[in-house]
């Protein structure tokens, strides 16, 4: 049981010490979670991600480990079998780009950056989609947790027989997990080089998102001004050349984003790890 507790490359005491959680809530939460046989063990650093995530409300993260479990579990074609480089990723990697960005926002952000290398619409697979930014989710969790989230998904080549890819199911689980499991807090999604393409895709996706999600939503036309965009949401020096910015193109950046996959390999398998046991417990 022992090996399905994540390890982590921090430490609870350094999000306590610099004020971000506190003891009291974690042993609070770890108190709840002895009542709660189905979920396995938690670490005190997997507890404060979740604190953080739900701004140290207690309830609410109590409710938002209840879904996280819940959600991975019963879809495993998005949380299982994460490995990079087998077939599926390899695919969803040769289709698309994306990459976390090695710097952060000055409010300890976080910021994923995607959009399609190949972009006919025969080669696009949402659950392979689903499953990189996942994935990419728990890579950039497992250092010090962000204060929040920002993605940014450049559309351009997405034309309208993509939108013929989009399976309701996944876009359902999608949207369940970002909107009530997600643990961090999802602050902008930034639309990139949008056209009348977009509008079409938001009236399929519109149905599965609450309110709070849909105002996140920030879009850019194609002859937007960026200059604006860097003074009012993501500076230049952390933002790829393929958005003006100063750090290397998103293919170099996606390889990097690769790499560190590879280096958490161990990580990653813990975490499919603890949805088995999970699973296990509910029998």
């Amino acid at each position: 049981m022992s090996d399905t507790i994540i390890q982590y490359n921090f430490k609870a005491e350094e999000l306590v010490k610099s004020g971000r959680t506190s003891s009291y809530n974690i042993d609070g939460i770890r108190e709840w979670l002895d009542l709660m046989p189905t979920i396995p063990p938690l670490c005190d650093e997997q507890i404060a991600i979740f604190l953080i995530a739900c701004k140290n409300d207690t309830e609410a993260t109590k409710n938002c480990i209840v879904s996280f479990f819940k959600y991975k579990a019963a879809a495993p074609e998005l949380f299982a079998n994460r490995d990079i480089d087998n077939e599926e990723q390899t695919h969803t990697f040769n289709v698309s780009k994306c990459g976390i960005l090695p710097n952060r926002t000055k409010e300890n952000y976080a910021v994923i950056c995607a959009c399609l290398k190949d972009t006919s619409y025969s080669s696009f697979n949402l659950d392979g989609q689903v499953k990189m930014i996942y994935t990419l989710l728990d890579v950039v969790l497992y250092d010090n947790p962000p204060a929040g989230l920002v993605i940014i998904i450049d559309i351009k080549g997405v034309g309208l027989m993509h939108i013929t890819r989009l399976k309701l199911g996944t876009v359902k689980k999608f949207f369940q997990f970002l909107q009530e499991a997600l643990p961090t807090q999802l602050k902008q999604i930034h639309i990139m080089n949008t056209s009348y393409v977009f509008d079409k895709i938001i009236m399929v996706l519109k149905p599965f998102m609450n309110k709070e999600l849909f105002n996140m939503i920030v879009t850019h036309p194609p002859n937007a001004n960026l200059d604006e965009f860097y003074e009012k949401y993501i500076p230049k020096d952390i933002l790829p050349a393929d958005l003006g910015g100063d750090l290397p193109n998103l293919d170099q950046l996606t390889e990097e984003t690769k790499s560190l996959a590879r280096k958490v390999r161990t990580y990653l398998e813990q975490c499919e790890q603890q949805i088995e046991v999970y699973k296990e417990n509910r029998l």
